[in-house]
C-alpha cells in the first residue's frame, strides 16, 4: 500500500505553466507541427499511425476519414454486388496527380498489386492482400500477381474482386495501404525510402511535398492541381522531426512550433491547467502481453488471477489523471455494431473487472495458493515514457499484496524492448494498437495465430475460426456475433490482459490555431487547420 500512496503523491505534483506563443506568416495560413519519429512515407511500407497520418494529407484514396467516419473521395460512386465480393467504383474525371496527370484506375491496379507481391513483401501484404481475390495465393506464391482480383475496365472504372464477402471492405480502404500510386516514381528498395525523394513525391492530395530533410523536417504546399484546394484551408505545412518529446513540448511553449502530439506524460497536469491539452477518445487498446507459451503465463488461470487484481478505475482515473478510458473488455467503444447506429461495446457489454477475491482463488487453482512456489515474474517495458513506469510500479505493487508473488521491474531501452518484444523473450510487456480502419475486426485481427503483433503466441483453434468466419459473413448482425464469441473466448483464456482505451491528444493554444477537428479515427484533421 505504501507503494500506491508514494505513486499517488507523485502524479499530484504540479509545475508551472510557460506561456505560449506562435508567430504568424503573413498573407499564408501556415501550421507547423512536430513529430516524434521519422515516419515511412511509401503508402505500403508504413506501418506507424504518424506516416498514415501525414500520407492522408498526401494522397487520396476511394475514401477518406472524415469528422464522423468515412465517405468516397477519390470516387464518385460504387456499385456493390449482393454478396459484397465485388466493388465497381467510378473515379472522379478531375483528380490528377500534382504534375497534372490524371488519376486513373491503373494507378489503383499498380498499388494493389505492389501491395501483395511477394518480391516486394510490403508490410501489410498478408494483413490487408488477403481480402482481395487470390490475394493470399499471390502472397503465398502459389499464383501470378496478374491473377489479382482488380481491374480498370477503363480509365475512370475500377473493379475490385473479394475473396470473401466483406460488407465492410469500404472502411478498410481508407488505410493508406489501397492509396493509388505512380509507378512511374516507384523506386522497389525494400525500404520505402523513395518517398523522402521530392522528385519521386507524386501525389494526388490536398497537400504536395516541397521540401525534404529526413533528419530536420518535411515541408507540404497546397496543391493548386487538388479539384478541392478551393476548400482546402491550409497553404503550408511544416513538419519538424524531433526524436525528444520533452524537446517537441518546449519548441510549442517556445512558439516555434503551434500543435503536437507526443509530449512526456509526466506533464499532463499542468498541460490541462494551461489549456494546451486537447483530447478526444481514441479507437485504440493499450493492454498487456503474457508469453502464452512459458511457465506461469502459459496457464489461463494464472493470466486470469493477474488481471483480476488490477483496479483499472484507479489506475486510469486516479494515477493517470483520468487521460484514459479504464477497459471492460478488450474492445473499447466508438465501433459500430450490429447496425450502423449501434455501439458494438455497449452490445457486447462489460468482460473483465477488479475481483481481489476471485484473483486469489484463480491463483490457487492455478497451484499457487498465496503466491506460495510461484517463480519471480519479470515486466520489462521501455523507459522511455512515464506511464509505463507508474503503470508497472502499480501492477508491481498490486500483484504483490493481493497474489502474494514477487514481480520484478525491468525497464529497458526502446530498441532494446522492440528486440525483446518480437524475440518473444518476456514474462509481461506492455502493447497498444490502434485501429487502422473502423471495424471491431481491425482490433481482434492481431491476436490471430501467427500475427506479427501477437508478441505473447497466443494460439487458439477456436478463436481464429470464429474470427475468419466473420470476415465472410454478410450479415451483419452475425458477423458482430461471431466477434463478441471472439472477444469472449479470448478473454475467457485472458490471452491478453486489456488496461485502458487511450485518447487522441493535440497540444496547443487556442489563441494561436482554430479549427482543430478530430477524424473518427482519432488524428487532427490537418488541412482545416487555420492559424490565427
Amino acid at each position: 500500500m505504501r507503494k500506491l500512496l508514494a505513486l499517488l503523491l507523485t502524479v499530484v505534483m504540479m509545475l508551472s505553466v510557460c506561456g505560449v506563443a506562435s508567430a504568424e506568416t503573413a498573407g499564408e495560413n501556415v501550421v507547423t507541427i512536430a513529430m516524434e519519429t521519422s515516419p515511412n512515407l511509401d503508402t505500403q511500407w508504413n506501418a506507424g499511425s504518424t506516416g498514415a497520418w501525414l500520407m492522408s494529407v498526401m494522397y487520396e484514396g476511394l475514401y477518406s476519414v472524415t469528422a464522423t467516419g468515412f465517405e468516397l473521395s477519390g470516387a464518385e460512386s460504387v456499385d456493390v454486388n449482393e454478396d459484397a465480393t465485388v466493388w465497381t467504383f467510378h473515379l472522379k474525371q478531375n483528380a490528377v496527380w500534382n504534375d497534372g496527370k490524371a488519376v486513373t484506375a491503373n494507378d489503383y491496379v499498380y498499388a494493389f498489386k505492389r501491395l501483395v507481391n511477394p518480391e516486394i513483401a510490403t508490410t501489410y501484404m498478408l494483413d490487408y492482400g488477403q481480402y482481395l481475390k487470390n490475394g493470399a495465393a499471390i502472397s503465398g506464391g502459389e499464383k501470378s500477381v496478374d491473377e489479382l482480383g482488380v481491374t480498370a475496365i477503363d480509365d475512370y472504372t475500377l473493379e475490385i474482386q473479394l475473396e470473401n464477402p466483406c460488407t465492410f471492405f469500404d472502411s478498410i480502404l481508407t488505410y493508406s495501404a489501397f492509396y493509388p500510386l505512380r509507378e512511374d516514381c516507384v523506386v522497389e528498395d525494400g525500404t520505402g525510402n523513395w518517398a523522402w525523394d521530392v522528385s519521386k513525391s507524386i501525389t494526388n492530395g490536398p497537400m504536395k511535398m516541397v521540401a525534404c530533410d529526413e533528419d530536420q523536417e518535411i515541408v507540404y504546399e497546397k496543391s493548386e492541381t487538388y479539384y478541392g484546394a478551393a476548400d482546402v484551408a491550409l497553404d503550408k505545412l511544416v513538419v519538424k522531426l524531433i526524436d525528444d518529446s520533452n524537446t517537441t513540448l518546449q519548441l510549442l511553449e517556445t512558439g516555434e512550433v503551434d500543435l503536437i502530439t507526443a509530449y512526456p506524460s509526466e506533464e499532463t497536469e499542468r498541460l490541462q491547467e494551461a489549456g494546451l491539452y486537447h483530447s478526444t477518445p481514441a479507437l485504440s487498446t493499450n493492454f498487456l502481453l503474457l508469453q502464452c507459451e512459458n511457465e506461469p503465463t502459459s496457464n489461463a488461470l494464472v493470466r486470469q488471477a493477474l488481471s483480476y487484481a488490477i483496479d483499472r478505475d484507479f489506475l486510469c482515473n486516479t494515477l493517470l489523471l483520468g487521460t484514459k478510458t479504464p477497459a471492460t473488455a478488450f474492445i473499447g467503444g466508438g465501433f459500430p455494431g450490429s447496425t450502423s447506429e449501434a455501439d458494438f461495446r455497449t452490445e457486447g457489454g462489460d468482460m473483465i473487472g477488479y475481483d481481489p477475491e476471485k484473483a486469489q482463488s484463480l491463483m490457487a487453482e492455478a497451484g499457487y495458493p498465496n503466491g506460495e512456489g510461484f517463480p519471480v515474474l519479470t515486466c520489462s517495458y521501455a523507459n522511455s515514457s512515464a506511464d509505463f513506469t507508474t503503470i508497472f510500479e502499480y501492477l508491481q505493487a498490486q500483484w504483490e499484496e493481493i497474489l502474494g508473488i514477487t514481480v520484478v521491474l525491468e525497464p529497458l531501452e526502446k530498441a532494446s524492448m522492440t528486440t525483446l518484444r518480437d524475440a518473444g523473450k518476456f514474462d509481461i510487456t506492455p502493447q497498444g494498437w490502434g485501429a487502422d480502419y473502423m471495424d471491431a475486426s481491425n482490433m481482434l485481427s492481431i491476436f490471430v495465430t501467427g500475427n506479427f503483433i501477437n508478441g505473447g503466441r497466443y494460439s487458439n483453434a477456436e478463436y481464429d475460426a470464429a474470427y475468419n468466419e466473420s470476415l465472410k459473413t454478410v450479415d451483419q448482425a452475425e458477423r458482430m456475433n461471431l466477434l463478441h464469441k471472439a472477444e469472449q473466448i479470448l478473454l475467457d483464456d485472458m490471452g491478453t490482459i486489456p488496461l485502458y482505451h487511450g485518447s487522441s491528444v493535440a497540444l496547443y493554444s487556442d489563441d494561436t490555431l482554430e479549427n482543430v477537428v478530430f477524424g473518427a479515427n482519432g488524428k487532427p484533421l490537418l488541412t482545416g487547420i487555420t492559424h490565427k
